[in-house]
């Protein structure tokens, strides 16, 4: 494989792949989190690049990252330490006040992006409109978001926000399911399995109709009793707009808990024979047998990865969300 990481400085163009010192490292996440692309290079006085110039990485001639310098280290061996940060970063750095009624979250994805000057690609709609919401202060990404959670429920739909080479892009997770298999079978050389109900488990439910808080009233709630005697009330709170019947907001209700009331399972697992075509995003066939209590085989999200290309290797480590099932 090819890896070249191009850095573009004004009108001057540099290919800085000779002068790399400890190969590439791209991470990229569905979480809301920007993609980051760390690299290291010898001061050569030829290859000439600031804060907020352009990097790029590619494999074969395909742009894997484009985003921006961030970060500049410098030793005193004269080695440049750099991080860059795609276009997620600009969302999660910028904050801002949005008021909109009857628009899909795809339309808002655009109308954002427009009114910051970022560059979009493809963009898939789950076509339900959203009737109406305030969102005051709060940063670019959580607006998009909480829109895109909001549609996806509506919808019985998962839908996703990344930058893909340069270009804020929405897919559906039916949409990036490929074919490929991960099996403990030599390829992959580590794995850890975790099991969590403390960060992102429910039982119970409770929305409530937006306003300040002594005008604030509560519209629904739901719970699994069992659930909450087993583990403790762990109660999701959320505002919810007034244009919603009560058959919506039991049907929201009723959405997140069978959404967030489960044990949370998370894989790790690195692969030393790296595959540059799995992306964040990406449903895949994982077989791992005898894994802790159970002996997985079936489909895995990959929430997020991470390509590790050096001395001519290629690596990637990858968190995958395991489906309660």
């Amino acid at each position: 494989m090819n890896v070249q990481l191009l850095l573009r400085h004004g009108n001057a163009a540099f290919d800085a792949t000779p002068i790399l010192t400890d190969g590439v490292e791209w991470s990229a996440s569905v979480l809301g989190r920007a993609g980051k692309l760390r690299f290291s290079v010898v001061r050569d006085g030829i290859v000439n690049f600031t804060e907020g110039d352009e990097a790029i990485l590619l494999a074969d001639g395909e742009t894997l990252f484009s985003g921006w310098v961030m970060t500049k280290e410098r030793s005193s061996e004269q080695i440049i330490s750099v991080t860059a940060y795609d276009q997620m970063f600009y969302l999660a750095r910028n904050r801002g006040t949005y008021v909109y009624q009857n628009k899909t979250a795809a339309e808002l994805v655009q109308m954002v992006a427009a009114d910051f000057g970022l560059q979009t690609g493809e963009i898939s709609d789950s076509g339900w409109k959203i009737p109406q919401r305030i969102e005051e202060g709060e940063t670019l990404m959580d607006i998009l978001l909480s829109a895109l959670e909001i549609s996806g429920k509506a919808a019985g739909r998962e839908f996703f926000l990344f930058d893909r080479a340069g270009k804020l892009t929405v897919k559906e997770r039916q949409e990036m399911a490929v074919q490929a298999v991960l099996r403990c079978d030599g390829g992959t050389s580590e794995y850890w399995y975790k099991t969590d109900i403390s960060r992102d488990t429910f039982n119970t439910v409770r929305l409530y109709h937006a306003g300040r808080k002594e005008n604030e009233r509560l519209a629904t709630e739901a719970e699994r009793a069992g659930q909450v005697e087993k583990w403790g009330r762990l109660q999701y709170y959320r505002h919810v707009p007034y244009a919603l019947n009560g058959a919506q907001l039991r049907e929201m209700a009723e959405g997140i808990l069978t959404e967030k009331c489960r044990v949370k399972k998370e894989l790790t697992l690195e692969n030393i024979n790296g595959d540059v075509m799995l992306f964040a995003g990406n449903s895949v066939w994982v077989d791992i047998p005898d894994l802790a209590e159970i002996s997985l085989q079936g489909m895995a999200l990959i929430e997020s990865c991470t390509h590790i290309f050096r001395d001519g290797e290629h690596r990637t480590r990858m968190d995958m969300r395991i489906e309660e099932g």
